[in-house]
């Protein structure tokens, strides 16, 4: 498959061990494919924002992961060997010592209490990724997120836990539906593209469906369900017990409606992080500092609650924070200041 030769030919660019050949045939694939390239750019763009040492260590993960995906670089010819034997037995061990240490990690983690072993994909604030799952289906991994499946889906079941924010481009396979589980709802899909938003500090749970349908299901009332249709929005708020009437800001207990859109190419607000945009429609200013914070890698904080209140409707794609609140500062007035990576907005 196309897309395993260009995850092959990635890994061993990041790794640095790709010939000029390979390197051509990496950008031929590049050019010739638009989400090839997307997923090529958001992997560059992460790595000129890392130290040396953070990007050592995400390209051993990402060696890793392609070594469990089979997308590795097949032995090379008995006559090489004696070349580089040295060189080979560092780095058997260091993939065995970083195999321990990963299994070591999913262990302690709370999602590794299941007998299956997990793969665990985690992303900064400020960067995002792309991963390929075992059985072929494809995701994209928002920022500050973490996302957990089992090495291999043998079962009845094809499942995966999720903390924070992902793009789902399932492979159909009736025979084996697709689950995921986050901390108050499941969803079940047999072949579909939805977006999933449940970051832990969210009072709101998001499921945002492109195509196909999806169920969604409730961990404190399992015989309960919600089928969406194509262009269809859920929102569930995590916090069930509070009366529906508490507050004209509160969101309703559970909320379906149609995707929004902004503007006259039908930029979806739910997916614009995936072309590294910042979308919302009628956000509180507190919602929309939660997406700051995800998108620069800072702190917010705010010392007039009234501000926290304001709404705004806009889409932002390559201004830097000081241009996004000087652009909202001019329909409803507010002071800020950033210092370092802590921003302080007053009224």
């Amino acid at each position: 498959m196309a897309e395993d030769i260009f995850f092959k030919l990635l890994s061993r660019q990041l790794a640095g061990e790709a010939t000029e050949k390979e390197l051509q045939q990496l950008k031929k694939m590049i050019d010739a494919d638009p989400d090839l390239k997307k997923v090529y750019l958001s992997f560059h763009a992460a790595e000129k924002e890392r130290s040396e040492e953070e990007l050592s260590k995400a390209e051993q993960a990402f060696a890793l992961h392609s070594l469990k995906m089979h997308l590795h670089v097949p032995a090379a010819p008995a006559r090489h060997l004696g070349m580089g034997k040295n060189r080979q037995r560092i780095l058997l061990t260091s993939a065995a010592l970083l195999l321990i240490f990963t299994i070591f990690l999913l262990l302690l983690s709370p999602l590794g209490n299941n007998t299956a072993l997990k793969s665990q994909v985690v992303t900064k604030k400020g960067s995002k990724t792309m991963v390929k799952l075992p059985d072929g289906s494809s995701v994209w991994v928002n920022a500050d997120s973490r996302l957990q499946y089992a090495d291999n889906f043998k079962g009845k079941l094809r499942e995966v836990w999720l903390d924070g924010e992902a793009f789902f481009d399932v492979k159909k396979d009736p025979e084996h539906p697709f689950v995921i589980h986050t901390d108050k709802i499941n969803i079940k899909v047999l072949g579909t593209s939805f977006n999933v938003k449940s970051y832990p500090k969210d009072q709101v749970i998001e499921t945002s469906l492109i195509r196909g349908r999806i169920e969604v299901s409730f961990n404190d009332r399992p015989s309960e369900n919600i089928i969406l249709r194509p262009n269809e929005k859920l929102t569930v708020r995590k916090d069930q017990s509070e009366p529906d009437n508490a507050g004209t800001e509160n969101t309703p207990k559970i909320k379906l409606d149609n995707l929004l859109r902004l503007n006259a190419q039908s930029q979806l607000v739910e997916t614009a992080w995936m072309d590294n945009k910042i979308a919302f429609s009628n956000c509180p200013m507190s919602d929309i500092a939660a997406m700051l914070e995800r998108r620069f890698d800072i702190s917010v904080e705010f010392k007039n609650q009234e501000v926290m209140k304001y709404r705004y409707t806009g889409i932002f794609n390559e201004e830097s924070i000081n241009d996004i609140l000087k652009i909202m500062k001019i329909t409803k007035p507010f002071n800020y200041k950033l210092n370092g990576k802590k921003l302080t907005i007053t009224n």
